[in-house]
């Protein structure tokens, strides 16, 4: 079952905007120390970084790096090595960056797909 990269787009949206929340008003000490936020944030990570594997680069060329799938990977299978200083890094500064590029292709497709 093939699934339309859209739907994908949108759970890299929904993703990275509770992880946007998750983060809120927390410093890197209190998310590290948030048991429930820091897991909710490597289990959305890995939704983006699965979600950003079906994304046709050919649609999205200003996506130039793989990190989001690399990391998706790192959190699966090498979860004992993680760096919650890296992760805080990763949820407080590149995933916005990746949302405002998400909402940006999605508002450029938006006229010429239907879902």
């Amino acid at each position: 079952m093939s699934r339309d990269w859209l739907l994908y787009l949108d759970d890299m949206i929904a993703s990275a905007e509770k992880i946007g929340r998750f983060v809120a008003g927390k410093t890197c000490a209190s998310f590290v120390a948030d048991e429930m936020s820091f897991d909710a944030v490597l289990f959305n990570l890995q939704i983006i970084g699965e979600a950003y594997k079906n994304i046709p680069q050919d649609v999205w060329p200003e996506a130039t790096s793989a990190g989001p799938a690399r990391l998706r990977d790192l959190i699966a299978h090498h979860y004992f090595a993680l760096d919650a200083e890296i992760i805080w890094e990763v949820a407080t500064v590149h995933v916005p960056a990746l949302l405002i590029m998400a909402q940006e292709l999605l508002a450029k497709s938006e006229p010429d797909q239907t879902r």
